[in-house]
């Protein structure tokens, strides 16, 4: 065994000789880095990490993503979105594929990541548009309160105070049945430190160059610089003290103080309204397609019924469950290299 040992430590040298060295210069970084899982009847189940690096005038968010489901584990993903404003270019690097497209700075997702599973184990009966059902309705419901739920912990290291945002509509039909939405989100949030206030500097030095070099993003376009800039803050990227919301909302979404370090979003229905149609939507089956489809809708359509009989437990069934997690936020020095496509990977796509 002891005449073994050199050959083992210099095929170790040999390792180390030949990985590749990174010598591209380090620079100071806004680093966070989260945790987060996606599940609920209308998405696949899934958990996923994220890294965002962020300059003045440059930005990677790199997602990896697994799902629960062995018949999803094709859609796994390890992809980072890099936005490059020097270069007005932005980049998507699949780390799995050792692909990468490269894009106008707007970005090169056309689509959401959760376009493309949609259907995927979605319950499809919740989607019905009341169009689609033929059933007239009215709003008769819009409620949206903010409140300081008083609970306090420690996550991650940092002292986080709970507020509570609930968004309830309801829609009536023409008997008076109601459909009831309601959306929540969970913020625990802590009171931002001098290291938080500085990767606070960096996110705004960036979104406000990306706002100014990148006027044709969509959500710019859509909202105009303060309103990107007020969303951005909404979700923790920004200081909302500096970036609020404009309106009734923003002065009610005022009430949320500090840095968030854990985000719940649910959105829960009970559905009421528009019976008949539903059941003469659910009942209908196309005959014009062949057996084999009409077959598909037969056992949907039971598939449907059988989900119906949880609408007494519609609170514990959450359509989405979203749940995002910050595990460090700080300045950290990091090579120029993580903002570059890895050498060898092959380009895929040029908007």
């Amino acid at each position: 065994m002891k005449g073994m040992l050199p050959i083992l430590a210099s095929l170790g040298l040999v390792a180390c000789a030949t990985a590749p060295t990174d010598n591209t210069p380090q620079q100071a970084t806004a680093v966070l880095d989260a945790e987060y899982t996606i599940n609920g009847k209308a998405v696949p189940n899934m958990t996923g990490k994220q890294k965002v690096l962020t300059r003045a005038d440059q930005r990677s968010i790199r997602d990896t993503i697994k799902f629960d489901n062995i018949m999803m584990r094709w859609a796994n993903m390890d992809e980072a979105d890099i936005a490059l404003i020097p270069k007005n270019k932005a980049l998507t690097v699949d780390y799995k594929g050792k692909k990468y497209s490269e894009c106008p700075l707007e970005g090169c997702k056309v689509t959401s990541f959760m376009d493309q599973f949609e259907g995927e184990e979605a319950d499809e009966g919740d989607y019905q548009s009341y169009e689609e059902l033929a059933c007239e309705v009215n709003l008769v419901t819009n409620d949206f309160n903010v409140e300081k739920t008083g609970k306090s912990r420690t996550l991650n290291g940092f002292n986080v105070d709970e507020y509570r945002i609930e968004w309830k509509t309801e829609y009536a039909d023409a008997s008076g049945k109601k459909d009831l939405n309601l959306i929540t989100f969970d913020f625990w949030n802590t009171q931002p430190n001098a290291s938080l206030h500085e990767v606070w500097k960096v996110h705004d030095e960036f979104q406000t160059s990306l706002t100014k070099n990148a006027p044709n993003h969509p959500l710019i376009q859509l909202l105009g610089e303060n309103g990107y800039k007020a969303l951005a803050a909404f979700t923790g990227d920004l200081n909302s003290k500096e970036n609020p919301i404009a309106g009734p909302i923003g002065k009610k979404l005022g009430k949320v103080q500090g840095y968030p370090i854990s985000i719940k979003l649910e959105w829960v229905r009970k559905v009421e309204a528009c019976q008949p149609e539903r059941k003469a939507y659910n009942d209908k089956i196309d005959l014009n397609d062949g057996l084999e489809n009409a077959g598909k809708q037969l056992l949907g359509n039971l598939t449907k019924k059988g989900t119906d009989a949880l609408t007494a437990n519609w609170r514990k069934q959450p359509l989405v469950r979203y749940v995002y997690e910050v595990k460090s936020a700080n300045i950290q020095p990091i090579r120029d290299s993580q903002f570059m496509v890895p050498e060898g990977y092959k380009l895929k796509n040029r908007i």
